[in-house]
């Protein structure tokens, strides 16, 4: 990928296909999860992990939907940003940048920390340098850039499904249904489960971070959504269905249990394969986690809402190295509190449903606010039926996840609320330091790589042939 000038901002070329798409996407979907946070949760919520995150799903579902829907009609680079503030409301867009950095430092721990659970299964080396040399290795590797990143992913994601299928596969047959009573030993624990096991799923909001880097992404981004969340859901249940059918729920509560599950069922070397593969996926969780969070950073900082160092190119690797850096060195100072597994998930979850919630907002604004790209768009819904219907489940889904969280963990939603406070302080700080009107221009409108003709415009108010998503033969805002 090439950086070219638009304008005041830089843009990142067109770099990969939908195999690379599809192996970043499920392979940041269904990694931390998958292998770090089921034996925590399930020591609390019991055998009710199965159905949690079967619950978990549903408002991953509208996730999906909204990014389907967004990123065909307008991919660009910043996606979630850019539709808030554009479509929203200027200040409820800006608070996605602002808060990124804090869901990208918990991702990062999370993931770091089971990479060294797992890790110490084959080498005794204390957990802390493990954590150091990951959090250097994707530090570097999103640094070099894109394309270096998709290649090593799509490696570590075929690694990662192997060793998913060598558990659940024969795990199946090992199940003891007696493991699953009682199905309810904690209400709360379930509860809470519920709201963590959202944070797996945030991996399909990728694409829509990635727009400008995606090969025909008003059609590419739909498909590998629908593809991808399908794969996530059966790889999910099917893991959380063996583990605490395999082993009692009173004997799990730490990181590296599927290892301990795996050794119940499988051969000497069973135990390694899963741990191998736990590594693939917090490899391939972590690369993307800075790969997606730097465009976000790098987006808004076009806009002038953020200081200007945070879209400057690479002039040799092509990325936004300094965006990179700010998501990428903070953790290294916060290692000491990444013990906080549950915590860390369950703030990452509700931080983003909410931000998903005003993304919906944006999107029953979109036929009115963008009237050519909606049109345009080779996936969409019909704004009164499908549009309204999931603007409205979003919005109960958001609001269990915050009752949810303010009873079980009331700390986790006071610091996100004291954040929002924070975040409208420095918000009214930069518009003081630029010109108003300009900027809230800015943040209203698209660049002009992103603009459709206008005159398409009267094809929006011919939508009227149902709710079923459908194809035109017309171009993608991009």
């Amino acid at each position: 990928m090439s950086g070219v000038t638009d304008g005041d901002g830089e843009t990142l070329s067109s770099s990969i296909g939908i195999l690379g798409v599809l192996a970043l996407l499920v392979g940041n979907a269904i990694s931390v999860p998958i292998f770090v946070l089921p034996g925590p949760l399930a020591g609390t919520a019991g055998p009710a992990l199965v159905l949690a995150i079967m619950l978990a799903a549903i408002p991953a579902g509208f996730v999906v939907l909204y990014n389907a829907l967004l990123g065909s009609a307008m991919p660009v680079a910043g996606g979630l940003y850019v539709y808030i503030s554009r479509l929203t409301a200027p200040y409820w867009g800006f608070l996605v940048p602002f808060t990124i950095p804090l869901v990208a430092w918990a991702s990062l721990l999370i993931t770091a920390t089971g990479f060294a659970e797992y890790t110490r299964i084959f080498f005794d080396v204390p957990s802390m340098w493990l954590i150091y040399v990951l959090l250097g290795f994707v530090l570097l590797v999103n640094v070099v850039g894109l394309r270096v990143v998709a290649q090593v992913q799509i490696v570590f994601f075929i690694g990662l499904v192997v060793s998913l299928l060598t558990f659940i596969v024969p795990g199946a047959a090992a199940i003891e249904t007696a493991n699953y009573t009682p199905f309810f030993p904690d209400y709360g624990g379930f509860g809470l489960a519920v709201v963590a096991l959202f944070y797996p799923f945030l991996g399909f909001g990728l694409l829509i971070e990635l727009g400008e880097e995606i090969d025909d992404p008003g059609r590419t981004i739909p498909l590998v959504l629908g593809l991808g969340i399908g794969i996530v859901v059966l790889f999910y249940v099917g893991l959380i269905a063996v583990l605490v059918g395999v082993v009692p729920y009173v004997e799990l509560g730490n990181e590296a249990d599927l290892a301990l599950a795996a050794s119940r069922f499988l051969p000497w070397w069973g135990e390694y394969v899963v741990a191998a593969g736990a590594i693939f996926a917090v490899v391939t969780t972590v690369n993307t986690t800075l790969l997606v969070f730097s465009r976000t950073l790098m987006r808004a900082s076009r806009d002038g809402i953020l200081p200007a160092s945070l879209s400057r190119i690479h002039p040799r690797f092509d990325t936004p190295h300094y965006a990179v850096a700010v998501l990428g060195v903070p953790p290294f100072v916060l290692v000491p509190l990444a013990d906080e597994i549950v915590g860390l998930s369950v703030f990452i979850g509700l931080a983003s449903l909410t931000a998903y919630f005003f993304c919906a907002i944006g999107l029953w604004n979109l036929p009115r606010e963008f009237p050519a790209h909606y049109a345009n768009a080779p996936f969409r819904l019909r704004r009164y039926r499908g549009l309204l219907l999931a603007v409205l489940g979003g919005g109960v889904a958001t609001g269990a996840f915050w009752l949810v969280t303010l009873l079980q963990r009331p700390v986790v939603g006071m610091v996100l609320i004291g954040w929002f406070g924070v975040a409208y302080v420095y918000y009214r700080y930069r518009l003081a330091k630029t010109d108003r009107i300009e900027t809230y221009r800015t943040m209203t409108t698209l660049d002009v790589h992103e603009r459709v003709e206008e005159s398409e415009a009267q094809r929006a108010s011919d939508d009227a042939s149902g709710d079923t998503p459908r194809a035109n033969t017309g171009e993608s805002g991009g």
